[in-house]
């Protein structure tokens, strides 16, 4: 019976580092994002506002000196009332301070900048599986033979049938306790799973606990890997609201263990979160893995660009068949569901 908390896999990273390679054109664009922020926010108070629009339409009316100031925010080469009414429609939020390319290039720089500044930071991770489902096909006993049950209910009936006659007879009282460690562990499986780590200032764990884990950066994501991201300011701070597509891999399209650990990176959910590897080596099969969900919260200061704050959160669907086991025809599958969360403080520790 304990064949069947081996499906409950440990994850495995290969230990690797690799540079960030920004390129000049990514670092330009995501500077030229940044001028366009700051020349929305006129009045430098960190926050775009209707104050600013005001500002931008009192510049058009030659109410106030446009000397020390670029009130020219679409670069048609005149201000204008045009320039006004371009504020104001993102301060009514009906269009974006930035395109999705200047938010994107803006959020890559920052958040890959954690491994370069490496600010202190305190890590919280949170990982729950509210689900575990168990078919079983071709067992011995035609009752232990089922089709998406639960795993603690599975486990409750198989100690439940184990305790009938006559099975019951060829329990000793190792064999009862097994079983009711079992009992206990299939109630863990599905409780939060929670850990905390501080990570002092300009210290090189920073490629060890931050996304994505091991590597020198954070973020290689391109246009094609995302949804959509969302950029504004707030309170003196740039919010970024990141969403990931939702993507299947069925079979062999996902790389599994740690020689597929380059390859693991190169997929879009790769290339921000730390994703599972799934170790086949004991003869198990990984069917089906799909991520969904996947979402990046990231602050940070306006005026210095220091980081602030960081939010990752995902979820994925594993279908593995356990190992064959040897001269029984039994097969068993799990459908394990995870949500995974990882939230950053920085700036908290020195």
């Amino acid at each position: 019976m304990k064949k069947v908390l081996s499906l409950l896999l440990v994850l495995c990273i290969a230990i690797g580092i690799f540079g960030v390679n920004a390129t000049a054109a990514d670092d330009a664009v995501a500077d030229a994002a940044m001028a366009k922020l700051q020349k929305l926010d006129v009045d430098s108070n960190g926050s775009i506002s209707t104050a600013d629009a005001s500002m931008y339409l009192k510049a058009a009316a030659g109410i106030i000196d446009t000397s020390e100031a670029d009130y020219d925010f679409d670069a048609d080469g005149s201000v204008s009332v045009l320039d006004a009414q371009k504020v104001l429609r993102v301060v009514a939020g009906v269009d974006s301070a930035l395109t999705q390319e200047e938010a994107l290039a803006l959020f890559n720089k920052g958040i890959n900048s954690v491994k370069t500044v490496r600010p202190g930071f305190e890590k919280t991770s949170t990982v729950v599986c509210p689900s575990i489902k168990v078919t079983t096909m071709n067992a011995p006993i035609g009752e232990m033979n089922v089709t998406n049950l639960e795993f603690s209910q599975y486990v409750d009936k198989i100690i439940k049938l184990m305790n009938t006659f006559p099975y019951n007879l060829a329990l000793d009282a190792e064999m009862k306790a097994q079983l009711e460690q079992m009992r206990v562990e299939a109630a863990e499986s599905y409780k939060p799973q929670v850990s905390t780590k501080t990570v002092a200032k300009a210290s090189n764990s920073h490629y060890t606990y931050f996304p994505v884990n091991n590597l020198g950066w954070s973020s290689r994501l391109t246009l094609a890997d995302i949804k959509s991201i969302s950029c504004t300011i707030e309170n003196g701070n740039i919010v970024y609201v990141l969403k990931m597509n939702d993507i299947t891999y069925v079979g062999d399209e996902y790389p599994t263990g740690a020689a597929g650990f380059s390859k693991r990176q190169a997929l879009p959910y790769g290339k921000i979160f730390n994703i599972p590897s799934f170790d086949e080596s004991d003869g198990s099969t990984v069917n089906k893995v799909s991520f969904s969900n996947g979402t990046v919260i990231y602050k940070q200061d306006y005026l210095t660009g220091s980081s602030l704050y960081a939010d990752y959160s995902y979820s994925y669907v594993i279908d593995i068949t356990a190992a064959p086991q040897k001269d029984s025809t039994l097969v068993m599958k799990t459908l394990t569901t995870t949500n995974t969360n990882e939230n950053f403080v920085m700036n908290k520790v020195n």
